[in-house]
Formats: C-alpha cells, structure tokens, sequence
C-alpha cells in the first residue's frame, strides 16, 4: 500500500479539515476491503502520513495567518493520525 493509494478527488471543496476527515474515510475503506493481513502499524502510519502531507497539508486554511499554518498543519495532521490509529486498532481486533 502506497499514500498514492489515498489521493483525494477534491470533493471537500478546498477546505483542509474537510480534507483530513476526507483522507481518514479513504482510510477506512482501503482497510475495510483488505483481503489480505494488515501492514504493520508502523508502517502504515507511516504511509498515511506520508498521504497527509502529499494530499492534504499542500491546502492552504483560509482565515489563518501563514506564520500559524504550520501548527495548525501538525495538529490537524496528529489528529488524523490518532483517528487512524484508532480505526487500525478497531480492525486489528477484529
């Protein structure tokens, strides 16, 4: 599995939060359909920040200043990696 496996369509109207919830459904689905076993957490973490930042932290937040995007970037980016942990644990147990 590769972040390219998680490119987005653009659906959620340039709108990075959109984006973030927008990457963690594709995740969802692409672990839902496996038939085969999971990737290593590790590694799939991995892969789905390297989504992130290819897919969604390039999107610029309206309304935020450029000298705080930054850290806005790395807590929307930490919350989805959390939320995709929590969706790879909930598989993982099942």
């Amino acid at each position: 599995m590769q972040a390219s496996s998680f490119e987005l369509d653009g659906s959620f109207g340039r709108n990075q939060v959109a984006a973030g919830g927008a990457l963690i459904d594709r995740i969802r689905d692409a672990l839902s359909s496996l038939t085969t076993s999971l990737p290593p957490k590790d590694e799939f973490l991995r892969i789905v920040a390297e989504a992130y930042d290819k897919y969604v932290a390039p999107i610029d937040i309206p309304g935020v200043p450029n000298l705080v995007e930054p850290w806005v970037d790395s807590a929307l980016k930490a919350i989805v990696l959390q939320q995709v942990s929590r969706i790879y644990d909930n598989f993982a147990a099942n």
